[in-house]
């Protein structure tokens, strides 16, 4: 038998990437006019695969790419630190350049050098924080001065962006980014995330530095029909008999999410043979509700009853959650209780908030929960 062909749990790119045909063509676009932009989504809906499908899809030799991952950084002196390293990295592919180039563009700082086993390649840079601290500015415009230098576009790519948020005096951080960047004319940043709310906070808050940065795109669920012929192809092209109505039934399940999506296809190419069934769907939909159960247990012992309740409520498709009869019914306290439950669980990644719309974001956690009622 061929190897599973559905992706999930890292970047999913060319044939693997389903649709947002739209959001790729906005991306590129921006890429190419040097316009900032923004992601907002809740977490696993693809905001990385679609930058990095989006980069890969911008063959365009005079735009270089940087890629940073903040989910480890948890400080703005290692902020800087990879900042800096990562843009030098992306801008110059040899050594001897790196090195000329760190050179040439730190006047204020000057960083020490390490060199890793592999020396065309591995780079490691350190700074001393006193000097970080009275030159920010040297760190922040390296981009637009290498690019002004090698008469380029660079296109600084931020994954997990809303850890800024969790830094030491983390607005005074966002005024001296935003003071520098908002100047630059041959770089642009692409910011994204997996804190919708965080993010949102960031980018949308009239008080905060960030407001009005860029171009925002607030990614929405692929549409069903995206969906339908991609997993019938990637069944049949293994031998694998799949119907259109098994295809909704899997859709179903996975709540539309494009990560469950893709595990629950995954599991249901594990368990068939040469033909789907309903109930080898049901069978790969209850293994991943098993195999996260343990999971799903521990979260649900941090709630109190009230956020459990305000769960259950939203559930149930309850609207009107601060009026009388459903506070009443579901026992959700006073209208303020319902508020402050509701934020802390939009923050722990529970529910999604929206103006038209609560739901639980977890599919799998969702019929967990049905099935566990406490």
């Amino acid at each position: 038998m061929d190897n599973n062909p559905f992706r999930f749990g890292s970047s999913v790119l060319n044939k693997n990437f389903v649709n947002r045909d739209s959001e790729k063509k906005k991306l590129i676009s921006n890429f190419r006019s040097t316009i900032n932009t923004i992601i907002i989504s809740p977490r696993r809906w693809g905001k990385t695969s679609l930058v990095k499908e989006a980069i890969r899809l911008t063959p365009d030799a005079n735009i270089c790419f940087c890629f940073i991952d903040m989910f480890f950084i948890r400080s703005e002196e290692e902020f800087y630190t990879i900042f800096a390293r990562e843009i030098i990295k992306a801008t110059a592919s040899k050594l001897d350049e790196r090195i000329a180039n760190i050179k040439e563009f730190f006047r204020q700082i000057i960083p020490k050098i390490q060199l890793g086993v592999d020396v065309e390649h591995e780079l490691s840079l350190s700074f001393d924080w006193e000097e970080i601290k009275s030159s920010r500015d040297e760190i922040l415009n390296l981009p637009e001065k290498i690019a002004v230098k090698k008469g380029i576009k660079i296109v600084v790519c931020i994954d997990e962006f809303q850890n800024i948020a969790t830094f030491k005096d983390s607005e005074a951080v966002e005024k001296s980014l935003r003071s520098c960047w908002q100047h630059h004319q041959n770089t642009s940043y692409c910011l994204f995330g997996s804190k919708r709310h965080m993010l949102s906070e960031i980018f949308n808050k009239k008080s905060k530095p960030f407001y009005r940065f860029g171009d925002i795109i607030l990614l929405q669920k692929i549409e069903k029909e995206a969906w339908i012929p991609f997993l019938i192809n990637k069944f049949q092209e293994s031998g694998i008999k799949i119907s259109e109505q098994q295809v909704m039934f899997i859709l179903e399940k996975a709540g539309n999410h494009p990560y469950y999506i893709q595990q629950l296809s995954s599991e249901v190419w594990n368990h068939s043979g040469n033909e789907v069934t309903d109930e080898i769907i049901e069978t790969a939909m209850q293994g991943m509700i098993d195999t996260n159960g343990i999971f799903y247990q521990k979260e649900i012992e941090t709630l109190s009853n009230t956020q459990i309740n305000l769960l259950i409520a939203i559930m149930n498709g309850a609207k009107q959650l601060t009026s009388v009869e459903s506070m009443l019914k579901y026992r959700l306290g006073t209208p303020r209780n319902v508020q402050q439950n509701r934020e802390t669980l939009e923050k722990s990644d529970f529910i999604d908030v929206t103006p038209k719309n609560i739901e639980i974001l977890d599919p799998v956690f969702l019929e967990w929960f049905k099935k566990n009622l406490p």
